[in-house]
């Protein structure tokens, strides 16, 4: 018997409803002062909210740093804004990297539902806690996002955030098209495939399903994969299944080189495609991050684990100290 223990599906079914709350966090919060760059600190689930930010930023002209290490990038003074994100506030990586960030005078921003980060940084977001990290991303991730809005650095319109809200509440029909795919994928090990825009996206996929269930996965982005990767599929085989998320705001170049390596990859294994929804940049990652969501949940169904614990990671912590 499967077992969920800690009612997983209730929490990605409950998505929507995250996002609509976490848009309310920022409320009058904004950063003084010039900001020259942006930096997002953090590490696994709670970094993701970080790539998503770089992409919707990647027309301003103040660059957004993912930054997954135990300290800063070396240009961060007093006029960049660091986001420490770490949803438990202990993360160790995260918090060495908020005293690096705090040595150099950055402007810094702890979004976090408490622990160390929370006790120690003097301008705090709070989210609410009792879930696993990769489960709070619209916690994570939009209040970096109004931060910004608010500061006069990020242009966010009300109608995107209207789709998004729109968009998602189709829980049903989003959690039948996870199951179906998962059914499609299971006993494979998956690849996932996106544009360079939606790469955040990809590698969403690939981390859910290894945390979720506890599989292989991997992904890339067009036109990279082109450069390099398309080569192995002469010694790839059936094991393998890939997933190409197809999005109509792709450029032509992008749409022409799926539908060729579509073909190449069809000589050694399954290939799904997945069309992306929404108008806007937002709804169309979000949507899209939804979807993965399931498709992993159901996954963990078929091999049969229970989706929110990872034992691993935990033990792996333990022999740290």
């Amino acid at each position: 018997m499967v077992v969920d223990s800690q009612n997983m599906l209730g929490v990605i079914k409950d998505f929507p409803k995250q996002c609509r709350e976490a848009l309310a966090l920022p409320k009058g919060l904004s950063v003084p002062g010039e900001v020259k760059n942006i930096v997002v600190a953090g590490m696994g689930g709670s970094a993701i909210g970080g790539d998503l930010l770089r992409v919707y930023m990647q027309d301003s002209k103040i660059p957004v740093y993912v930054s997954r290490d135990y300290k800063v990038p070396s240009f961060v003074d007093s006029n960049s804004l660091v986001f420490a994100v770490s949803y438990s506030g202990n993360t160790e990586e995260t918090l060495s990297s908020y005293y690096d960030a705090y040595e150099k005078k950055a402007k810094i921003i702890g979004i976090t539902s408490g622990g160390k980060l929370g006790d120690e940084c003097e301008k705090v977001v709070k989210v609410p806690s009792g879930l696993q990290p990769r489960a709070a991303l619209g916690y994570l991730f939009f209040p970096m996002l109004g931060i910004l809005h608010n500061t006069g650095i990020a242009k966010v319109r009300n109608d995107d955030l209207n789709e998004v809200l729109e968009v998602l509440k189709n829980t049903k029909k989003f959690e039948e098209e996870g199951q179906q795919l998962s059914k499609k994928l299971r006993d494979k090990i998956p690849i996932i495939y996106a544009s360079e825009a939606l790469g955040p996206v990809a590698f969403r996929w690939k981390t859910q399903i290894n945390e979720n269930a506890k599989l292989p996965a991997f992904h890339n982005v067009f036109s990279e994969m082109n450069h390099n990767e398309i080569a192995g599929y002469q010694g790839m085989d059936r094991k393998f299944a890939a997933v190409l998320l197809r999005d109509k705001n792709d450029r032509q170049g992008i749409k022409k080189r799926m539908d060729i390596c579509k073909e190449i990859m069809e000589e050694k294994m399954n290939v799904e495609e997945v069309q992306v929804q929404g108008r806007s940049l937002l709804a169309r990652m979000l949507s899209a991050i939804y979807l993965g969501d399931f498709v992993s949940y159901y996954l963990a169904v078929w091999n049969r684990v229970d989706p929110t614990p990872v034992n691993i990671i935990e033990n792996m912590k333990r022999k740290l100290g």
